[in-house]
């Protein structure tokens, strides 16, 4: 429906345009980048800055064709049939070798399988991301001492306060991890923060 909606009004603004004889390039434009920015904001603003955990999961669900949003459902929800379909279908459509060795680390660590993990994470090009499961897979294996070390290198704020709360987890030291957990989610918004918010929630009762 929305691009549906698109099409009309990039009609509507052309046949507007072309009425008022409106040839000057800047103007075009102009127009066009109001038309796209209005037609993409809502979507833009869900993923990346909603805070309302509703509205968040209406959209994931409203959009669950498209397996880059659905994977973050059924990740946060744990539906392993889902994650393990989505993460294919992901993989297959795919060519960067980074964005594979996400999805392939991220599926790894969801089903516990830390081998395949740690064949992958290097492939990951962005720093904190790489760091950030390098760390969680250390975690995972109680490395405390080896991931304390990858958590001070790591910059983000939701993923460094994610990554205490792992630790103190791990450590049965529960009620810290509840305030690191808390810390991790006011520093998230949009798809992110309805990871975290769905996991701690289930985790913690936070």
């Amino acid at each position: 429906m929305r691009y549906v909606i698109a099409f009309v009004l990039s009609l509507i603004c052309f046949l507007t345009l072309h009425l008022f004889q409106v040839d000057n390039i800047f103007l075009i434009g102009a127009a066009l980048l109001l038309f796209v920015s209005g037609v993409m904001f809502p979507l833009l603003y869900t993923v990346f800055l909603e805070k309302n955990i509703d509205r968040i999961e209406k959209f994931l669900l409203k959009n669950k064709h498209d397996p880059n949003f659905y994977i973050i459902y059924a990740l946060a929800n744990e539906m392993d049939e889902e994650v393990k379909d989505t993460t294919e279908k992901l993989l297959k459509k795919r060519h960067s070798t980074s964005r594979k060795a996400i999805y392939k680390v991220v599926e790894a660590l969801y089903f516990n399988k830390l081998d395949v993990a740690k064949s992958h994470f290097s492939e990951i090009k962005s720093q904190p991301y790489r760091l950030y499961y390098q760390a969680m897979i250390l975690l995972e294996e109680v490395d405390i001492n080896g991931a304390n070390e990858i958590i001070e290198q790591v910059s983000p704020k939701w993923m460094k306060q994610a990554l205490l709360a792992e630790r103190k987890k791990k450590l049965n030291n529960i009620p810290q991890a509840k305030n690191y957990a808390e810390k991790a989610k006011q520093h998230t918004k949009g798809l992110q923060r309805y990871l975290l918010h769905k996991t701690y929630e289930r985790e913690f009762g936070i």
